[in-house]
């Protein structure tokens, strides 16, 4: 038995039987995960849906050894598949694809419209669905980087996700683009001056 278990980099310590119950919660929790990744990738399931269904059993979801403060399981649950799956993800559409720009700017061709894209994405805001709004919102700023009114409204859809978020890899990346997107507002605001 481990006399001490380090976790989180090192801002938590278990020792003892506690460590051992520690790494009992660990061991069991990534052995339950893989396992339903592997169980969704022989039903076909898309990744993109997977990551929402993969969950840790409800046994262990308030076990005080799986606090999710640095990853999630969605995280686990993408580099099983990528491990396992390669690089199909049962959509032919992806096997050899165009950069994501290029396809988004012809999606954007077929709308047509900026404004209706982030009428949208404020619609689906207001209905708390703040991931999907970004992704909706993404359409238009792949297709017109530029686009001010997109890239403001981004902000205040990654401050909303950034506030929700308790694990420092996802929170972090919020934060990230905030402050890309930020940096990009005040240049934009210094070529008007």
């Amino acid at each position: 038995n481990p006399e001490y278990v380090f976790c989180n980099g090192a801002g938590v310590m278990f020792k003892g039987e506690e460590a051992r119950e520690a790494l009992d919660a660990n061991i069991e929790v990534i052995r339950n995960l893989y396992d339903q990744v592997v169980d969704f990738i022989n039903e076909e399931v898309h990744i993109t849906e997977m990551i929402h269904k993969v969950k840790i059993p409800d046994h262990l979801k308030d076990s005080p050894y799986l606090n999710p403060s640095y990853s999630r399981p969605e995280f686990f649950t993408f580099n099983v598949y990528r491990w396992l799956h390669g690089y199909i993800d049962n959509n032919p559409a992806h096997l050899l694809p165009r950069p994501e720009y290029e396809v988004m700017r012809e999606l954007y061709k077929l709308i047509g419209d900026s404004e209706k894209i982030i009428k949208r994405a404020k619609t689906l805001l207001d209905q708390d669905q703040t991931q999907l709004a970004l992704e909706v919102l993404d359409v238009l700023i792949q297709a017109d980087p530029n686009n001010i009114e997109a890239r403001k409204l981004r902000i205040k859809l990654l401050k909303k996700l950034a506030t929700e978020d308790n694990c420092l890899m996802s929170r972090n990346t919020w934060v990230y683009y905030i402050n890309k997107d930020s940096e990009f507002l005040k240049s934009k605001s210094k070529k008007v001056e």
